[in-house]
């Protein structure tokens, strides 16, 4: 799979085989970092950031990706570039991508990172845009994909505005990787029908199905997936939320709600969500409106039920993925990616983490080593009994080699508490072969 120069901008753009592919490399990539991996196929690049939105999860996601990644990252703020203001879009790009190899945008119309993506020479990332949140849509899907161990047939229900970005983006991609796909929600607040339409031919062809329904009973039965957004989106007026929480309490997600779901079921949000009073926002909603939670209730977002955090967390790896990916880092011409990952762990034992990792397997080898040792000894002790004396100091300092070893590895390990009790042993064992080969002698 090579997706080296395109941009990421909908999943509207890609066939289900290439949203796997990233959501395979994303668990890859993940799997690497939680090893200690570490390798930089990226040195050297450097990507933009452009946030006319603010953002917490999605620009520390592209900030730790891209230095994973062994990127420069610049960040633009509104206060902090004039794109829109006194530079075009089109101009914007086209200066940029001069000194960048990618560029993010996070902000409103979809029109305006299409006109990023047209004009730049180099890859660009929707880090959401009113119509469509891409990135999170990934994420999204790994954590089902590691929560549920499957994607395609799963029952997905998403409760609240389903007009926008999240409600648009999960309807696409459960479509086209075959999930069964329900906004439960106001009829006012159905998506698009040109978008259901075109949705409901993906479905068709990958096995999964679209439903609108305003029934809460009916439209979360047996769901394996209950999601949720904040009612309000950003850039919203503060006039619209008399009128949502007035459509959209009788769909906040509730204990009635989930034990109404499969047993199994999981809670999603993208975040931030409204579940408590500890917010500003929070706060003054209660004040205004008398609400202490909103699209979810507090009792089902600290559930063992609630993924939030996961997913929050995997927003980090699938955006690392998608730059990985678009620029080159680990697309190879045949798509043979366990292939290139058994070539880079080679690698990395040329590196300062390889030689780490290196080194523990070496200690492990001596200990099996030792360990046989101190068998093959015991066995003469066995035979030779009554010249064995001489054996019994060998034996023990075999035993301190062990814990010395087994106490270095586990301060490799960050247990120091384990490292300084084996370290223990070891002196200890060390003296005793120390007096016990004197006493012999």
């Amino acid at each position: 799979m090579n997706l080296t120069g395109r941009d990421f901008l909908t999943l509207k753009d890609f066939t289900p085989e290439e949203i796997l592919y990233l959501i395979d490399l994303s668990a890859k990539l993940k799997d690497m970092k939680k090893k200690g991996i570490v390798e930089q196929p990226l040195r050297g690049k450097n990507v933009a950031l452009i946030f006319e939105k603010t953002s917490t999860r999605t620009r520390c996601s592209f900030e730790v990706a891209a230095h994973d990644l062994g990127m420069g990252v610049t960040y633009l703020d509104p206060q902090g570039s004039q794109i829109g203001k006194k530079e075009s879009i089109a101009d914007t790009a086209r200066v940029l991508c001069t000194m960048f190899e990618g560029i993010e945008y996070r902000g409103f119309e979809q029109t305006i990172v299409e006109e990023l993506a047209k004009y730049s020479c180099v890859p660009v990332w929707n880090g959401l845009t009113n119509e469509y949140h891409p990135t999170q849509m990934l994420a999204d899907m790994l954590t089902i994909r590691e929560k549920l161990g499957r994607l395609k047939g799963v029952k997905f229900v998403y409760m609240g505005d389903a007009r926008y970005n999240m409600g648009n983006s999960l309807m696409i991609v459960c479509a086209k990787l075959g999930l069964h796909f329900t906004a439960c929600t106001a009829k006012e607040y159905f998506p698009d029908k040109e978008l259901v339409a075109q949705c409901e031919t993906w479905a068709k062809r990958s096995g999964g199905s679209i439903t609108l329904t305003e029934d809460v009973e009916e439209g979360t039965k047996g769901a394996e997936v209950l999601y949720t957004d904040v009612w309000v989106s950003m850039g919203e007026p503060d006039e619209v939320w008399a009128e949502r929480i007035k459509a959209l309490l009788p769909y906040q997600i509730n204990k009635k709600v989930m034990e109404n779901a499969a047993p199994d079921a999981i809670f999603m949000h993208c975040l931030p969500s409204f579940h408590d009073l500890k917010t500003k926002i929070g706060k003054q909603i209660h004040d205004k409106f008398g609400l202490d939670e909103m699209e979810v209730t507090d009792e089902v977002f600290e559930s063992e039920q609630s993924v939030v955090f996961d997913e929050a967390e995997n927003r980090m790896h699938t955006i690392k993925a998608v730059m990985a990916a678009t620029l080159g880092a680990y697309n190879s011409p045949h798509g043979d990616y366990g292939q290139l990952k058994k070539e880079t762990e080679q690698k990395m034992y040329y590196t300062t983490s390889g030689a780490y990792r290196k080194s523990k397997m070496l200690i492990d080898y001596a200990t099996i080593a030792l360990t046989a040792v101190i068998m093959i000894l015991f066995i003469l002790i066995l035979f030779l009994r009554s010249n064995s004396g001489i054996l019994f100091p060998i034996v023990f300092l075999a035993g301190a080699l062990i814990n010395g070893l087994s106490g270095i590895k586990a301060f490799m390990n960050k247990k120091r508490l384990s490292g300084v009790f084996l370290i223990i042993a070891a002196v200890i064992l060390l003296i005793v072969s120390a007096a016990v080969g004197l006493a012999v002698l």
